[in-house]
């Protein structure tokens, strides 16, 4: 079992990542679950520190909720039937650093039998997302009790100045770690993301996901040749257009996974930043939102995609096979590369022809049209 703990100050786009680096990883086969942010949920539960109750004591509540968090996805872990499994935590025991100091939180630890090194010893990876305040304040989001707007966490309180400084106080807290990663605000979000992605799949010692990818039409194999393909995963995605009210936003939520290995939900938006470029924004969501979203805001004038998905490693490269129900004759392989011009072997299917710049085959417009007879 691998336990990755993403930290770092306020709107540093841990919640983005932890989607992210979930998808990727169940891409490759590996069994995820994740543990939610502490805080938030002792907050959102009504106990907010300074008004009904004091900081030191929301600290250990904050603590106690973190610790049964992880260990109880540790134990359930440890009954699924797999080889790779992985544990994502939204924050550490560390974290407590930036609010009580090194004094009090020796002090917490201690009286839950445990020194800072065996709290370290719990993360095999810790990387630190820089926030929003520091280098990207335009995207800084904040529940600002000036404005009626609560941003993306109506939990976040920290103002973009007293978000700089925790941020700096929870790197203090973590310093030390032996697999401790700094990812700042020097790239784009997307460059944010692809970094996160990068390091993750660096300390699991797999290969590093690309974003940089060519999509092919093919003839639909059969299952004996998809068996033959050596196939990581095989999952069931769901996914369905919202309604905008931007028309350079893009909205939608995906359902993604199987019986076996139970279903996650994803909310995404992209935007068109103009010349090609798009930026992508996506979070993982519960299967209630998951399901107000689908009854409320989806789109009448786009059908819902249903697809399987088979991913797999072929020569050395990342592979991903999409069979639709609604085409008997034909699927997409896409293949993930470092740049358009790299070398590859494809796998012994049918290749009709490339539709890599062919917006008829986006999922945007299958959505619409639902054909790969194009």
């Amino acid at each position: 079992m691998f336990t990755v703990c993403l930290t770092g100050g306020p709107c540093g786009g841990k919640s983005s990542a932890i989607s992210m680096i979930k998808q990727k990883l169940e891409s490759r086969g590996y069994y995820v679950a994740v543990a939610p942010e502490a805080a938030t949920k002792v907050i959102t539960s009504g106990f907010i520190p300074g008004d009904m109750i004091s900081v030191p004591d929301f600290q250990n509540l904050v603590l106690d909720e973190q610790l049964h968090c992880e260990e109880l996805l540790k134990k359930g872990l440890e009954l699924v039937n797999s080889d790779k499994k992985v544990l994502i935590c939204d924050r550490g025991v560390a974290d407590q650093y930036a609010y009580v100091g090194e004094e009090a939180l020796h002090s917490m630890l201690v009286a839950r039998g445990m020194t800072k090194a065996e709290a370290y010893a719990r993360y095999d990876c810790v990387l630190h997302l820089s926030t929003a305040a520091d280098g990207a304040l335009e995207h800084y989001q904040w529940n600002d009790p000036s404005t009626p707007y609560t941003g993306n966490n109506e939990a976040r309180s920290e103002s973009p100045e007293q978000a700089l400084e925790l941020d700096k106080r929870t790197l203090n807290g973590w310093i030390g770690h032996p697999h401790l990663r700094l990812i700042d605000n020097s790239t784009d979000f997307t460059g944010k993301m692809d970094r996160i992605i990068k390091e993750v799949f660096t300390a699991l010692g797999e290969p590093i996901p690309c974003e940089t990818e060519r999509k092919f039409l093919i003839s639909k194999p059969d299952m004996n040749k998809i068996n033959s393909l050596g196939f990581n995963s095989f999952c069931h995605i769901t996914q369905t257009y919202l309604v905008s009210t931007n028309p350079m936003v893009e909205r939608r939520i995906r359902m993604r996974g199987n019986e076996y290995m139970g279903y996650s939900y994803y909310y995404t938006e992209k935007t068109e930043l103009g010349k090609g470029t798009r930026k992508e924004v996506e979070r993982l969501i519960d299967e209630r939102e998951y399901a107000t979203y689908l009854e409320y805001e989806s789109d009448p004038n786009k059908q819902t995609i249903e697809k399987e998905r088979c991913c797999f490693m072929y020569d050395g490269k990342y592979f991903e096979l999409d069979l639709y129900p609604f085409d008997d004759e034909y699927a997409i392989l896409e293949i993930e590369l470092n740049d358009l011009s790299e070398e590859f072997t494809l796998p012994d299917l049918t290749i009709i022809k490339e539709v890599t710049d062919d917006i008829r085959y986006r999922n945007s417009s299958l959505a619409e049209s639902p054909t790969l007879r194009q």
